[in-house]
């Protein structure tokens, strides 16, 4: 099997990264390159001692997170020739395991145009900010997303070359731009595949990098945005249906075709070319669409004089519920038919993750 390179983003490393690299090379990984993310000075030998091991090293002036340092050694890839038949990208920090690497490279060879995702179980002895903020987001993007991700934190992944172009444009210099990876995994149809890998955790994680608070932010303010988009188009339903309303009470289905049929064209145009991102042409996407439209329009009506006539409830008040409810509702439909994509995640199942730490 011609394995991938390897790439491996460092910022102030120990000897934990000379032992990964060490024991790459026993495996057959022949091509690994590391980028030194501006450790300085004091970090010179150890980097140095991974050039004598053989290491292709790019240098950072000074760091420039995780996210530029990744995109710097993709670049690199593709103009040395390290980029076919893909890239695995792996932490300096010594969590992820030589064999764990080797088996993220089988699951390349066996699907070759798929993101491959290295993704930890998170049970035993795990830190507590690792357990809870990868369990938030994971919620979070599987509600946006439509696909569950074990391991939305992970930095063990197979690139596929072809799709290294795509990685390369992605917005995100620090560990933003690994969450980006995943959001835009879907509307580029790329599928991801999931490869079960052990949880290590080397003396509580203090090597990481990671920032809880700082880089989460960073990384929530990507997925709100695409639910911030889709209120838009509530906000501009419930304006034109308010105004309508007022002005001509009866009959009911006036104010809500009206609020309809222009936030539709709203909903549509957002939902297409932010939220879900589709590739497809705009015909296919809005025949699918106006389908929706219709059903929900006329759901509309119904929960709507279901809630203000037989049951008594304030008109605006009514068109509230109905209109939270039928938004989840419509969200999903958009995310899995109208928009939907070929791309779908998997497990592969030829490893069984255990929970573990480490200590040097």
């Amino acid at each position: 099997m011609d394995l991938p390179s390897v790439l491996i983003p460092a910022y102030k490393p120990d000897d934990k990264m000379l032992k990964l690299i060490e024991d790459l090379l026993e495996l057959g990984f022949s091509r690994i390159m590391v980028v030194n993310d501006g450790s300085g000075s004091d970090y010179d030998a150890c980097f140095a001692r991974a050039e004598t091991l053989g290491c292709r090293i790019v240098r950072h002036a000074v760091n420039m997170g995780k996210g530029r340092a990744l995109k710097t050694g993709l670049n690199e890839a593709m103009l040395c020739g390290f980029s076919e038949p893909g890239v695995i990208t792996a932490d300096a920090d010594g969590q992820h395991l030589p064999g764990d690497i080797r088996r993220v490279a089988q699951a390349m060879a066996e699907n070759p145009n798929a993101l491959v995702l290295g993704v930890r179980r998170f049970t035993g002895n795990v830190p507590l900010r690792n357990r809870m903020g990868n369990g938030i987001t994971r919620g979070v993007f599987a509600l946006v997303n439509g696909n569950g991700v074990m391991d939305t934190q992970t930095g063990l992944r197979g690139l596929p070359g072809k799709h290294l172009p795509l990685m390369l444009a992605l917005k995100g210099e620090r560990y933003e731009y690994e969450m980006n990876m995943l959001l835009e995994a879907r509307p580029n149809d790329v599928q991801m595949v999931q490869v079960p890998i052990d949880t290590i955790y080397i003396e509580g994680n203090k090597s990481s990098h990671y920032h809880p608070f700082i880089d989460s932010v960073r990384i929530y303010s990507l997925i709100l945005r695409y639910i911030l988009s889709s209120i838009m188009a509530g906000v501009a339903d419930y304006g034109v249906f308010a105004l309508v309303h007022t002005r001509f009470p009866d009959p009911l289905i006036v104010s809500v075709v009206s609020a309809r049929v222009i936030s539709s064209l709203v909903n549509f145009l957002i939902n297409r070319n932010i939220v879900f991102r589709q590739k497809g042409t705009m015909a296919h996407a809005a025949g699918r669409y106006y389908a929706l439209v219709l059903f929900v329009m006329l759901a509309s009506y119904g929960l709507i004089w279901t809630l203000s006539v037989p049951l008594g409830l304030n008109v605006y008040l009514s068109k509230v519920i109905t209109d939270i409810f039928l938004s989840i509702f419509s969200f999903v439909i958009q995310r899995e038919f109208v928009y939907s994509s070929s791309s779908r995640i998997k497990v592969f199942k030829n490893h069984k993750a255990e929970a573990g730490t480490a200590g040097r």
